[in-house]
């Protein structure tokens, strides 16, 4: 089988690389998502097509319109070469942001409430893997992961910095201290692009099912508040130094704390939090 990677440089893809040795997995550096005659012109020549890529917060900060652009009418170009270039097999990763607000009990049977820009075209490109799935006989699965920790293959390629697993690392070693924008009350499930990678790896073990579109939350053992995991940064880089900044908490009724759960079994991690926070510092010191 033939594996192509889109975003093989990043967190996830680069995971995606290390996890499928059973197969050839060429990365598509030379394929633009932003670039409808690149998309036209791909040789997508495969078996499965593993997206990594999707559209980022930074982008749509940059360029909304082309970040639009891209989860929508591109997306639905790369979809269609991808079928009519015999791709039999998608996976997308998408983000846990479709479900809304991340509180209370969320399972895949919560239904989706995507409110942000970011959510909303995730989860418009989901919907376009599933109407390929539906359509094109495609079998697709659909990854939706919380807060993603790993070691950075490229500091010099990696764009983001507001993300919470490696914002909190770098803003501490460079200014002694975390400055949270809110309470930190609001919780997170931390999982590793390896188990991601694992995800992926078992759902293409198995038999493939034609025209199935299978989603799937992709979860990690370690489940705690923001605030928490800025004080855990905090024990690891710099104990006794540290120190975390907050607002007062809020008055009026807390939001329900998010238990983050699937209803398949979750893969096990190979690194770890903090073992990724530790590596994540030496990299930037």
């Amino acid at each position: 089988m033939t594996v192509q990677i889109l975003g093989a440089y990043g967190l996830i893809g680069s995971a995606m690389l290390k996890k499928l040795p059973w197969a050839t997995c060429p990365t598509r550096a030379d394929l633009d998502l932003n670039d409808a005659a690149s998309i036209a012109s791909a040789d997508l020549t495969g078996d499965i097509l593993v997206h990594a890529a999707g559209v980022t917060d930074e982008e749509f900060a940059t360029d909304p319109a082309a970040a639009w652009l891209r989860a929508t009418r591109l997306t639905q170009a790369l979809l269609e070469a991808a079928a009519k270039a015999g791709i039999k097999r998608l996976i997308y990763v998408s983000t846990a942001h479709v479900y809304g607000p991340l509180e209370g009990d969320i399972t895949e049977a919560r239904p989706v409430n995507p409110l942000g820009d970011y959510a909303l075209a995730h989860f418009a490109s989901e919907q376009l893997c599933r109407r390929a799935a539906l359509q094109r006989g495609l079998d697709v699965l659909i990854l939706r992961p919380c807060a993603v920790y790993g070691p950075l293959p490229d500091l010099t390629r990696f764009k983001r910095w507001s993300l919470i697993p490696f914002s909190f690392p770098r803003e501490l070693l460079h200014t002694g201290k975390i400055v949270l924008k809110s309470d930190g009350e609001q919780r997170r499930n931390f999982v590793s692009a390896d188990a991601i990678a694992a995800e992926a790896a078992a759902f293409l073990a198995s038999p493939p099912e034609p025209g199935r579109c299978r989603v799937q939350n992709a979860i990690g053992p370690d489940d705690m508040t923001v605030f928490a995991f800025a004080e855990r940064c905090i024990a690891l880089l710099r104990p006794g130094q540290g120190r975390v900044e907050r607002p007062s908490p809020t008055k009026g009724p807390k939001p329900a704390p998010l238990a983050y759960r699937s209803r398949y079994t979750s893969a096990e991690p190979h690194s770890t939090l903090d073992a990724t926070i530790r590596a994540l510092a030496a990299q930037i010191q």
